[in-house]
């Protein structure tokens, strides 16, 4: 996995838009984005994304290039362990997603579903092929969200180990300027260098729904579990 031909495979193979329209009817997986959540003001348009690795509309030529790089690095039949959670929701269809996505491109996996405790251990002791992870922000804020992607030596919460200076800088560059038109063009850099080196890319952005008896009054549902947890004017009408 240190072949960049081998991650970007990986990543070709994956159908997100059609996905997103099966996912969507039995998961929490819905929007097709990049580094940055769709809809944002610092996202990127749909039609740029399409011309970045794994987010094309054609996916039988994407998965034809992805056989050919695996054919080219030497690893046509790649086997390995998805390393991934027991909970649910989206990890149990994400996992079952992915490993039909990578069949398709003779590639084997076995989606190997943990426990919290053991599934976080791997993560942050790097024992693990490929995984499923999550970002949890709690705020809609580019510094937040483009933080899990640079160097591991800077960010403990980016799990795939690599160290990439040129992020890193990047990153500064964004967060420094204030005219929001040239931070904008800082993030475009960022997000096209991250998804072309494809150490770690996004599946699916999830759109939350919580289900709550109509007795319940009083509580506004957020777009992130760190936010809304105070539950104080919240009251059940008998």
């Amino acid at each position: 996995f240190d072949d960049v031909r081998v991650r970007r495979a990986l990543t070709l193979a994956i159908d997100r838009w059609g996905g997103s329209q099966g996912l969507a009817r039995s998961s929490l997986l819905r929007h097709v984005g990049g580094v940055i959540r769709p809809g944002s003001p610092y996202a990127i348009d749909p039609k740029e994304l399409e011309k970045f690795p794994g987010y094309s509309r054609d996916i039988a030529k994407s998965r034809a290039e992805a056989k050919k790089l695996l054919a080219e690095a030497g690893v046509p039949n790649l086997k390995f362990v998805l390393h991934n959670r027991t909970i649910a929701q989206p990890y149990t269809p994400a996992g079952i997603f992915l490993v039909d996505q990578w069949r398709q491109i003779g590639v084997t996996v076995e989606n190997k579903q943990l426990e919290t405790s053991p599934y976080l251990a791997g993560m942050n002791n790097g024992q693990f092929d490929v995984a499923v992870d999550f970002s949890n922000l709690f705020m809609d804020e580019p510094s937040l969200g483009l933080a899990k992607y640079v160097s591991s030596s800077r960010a403990p919460e980016q799990r795939s180990g690599y160290n990439n200076p040129e992020l890193d800088k990047l990153y500064d560059l964004q967060a420094r300027e204030g005219d929001t038109k040239k931070r904008i063009g800082y993030i475009r850099q960022f997000e096209k260098l991250a998804l072309d080196a494809s150490y770690q890319v996004p599946l699916l952005w999830w759109h939350r729904a919580v289900a709550t008896n109509k007795t319940m009054v009083g509580w506004e549902m957020s777009p992130s579990h760190n936010l809304g947890q105070d539950l104080a004017r919240v009251w059940l009408n008998k």
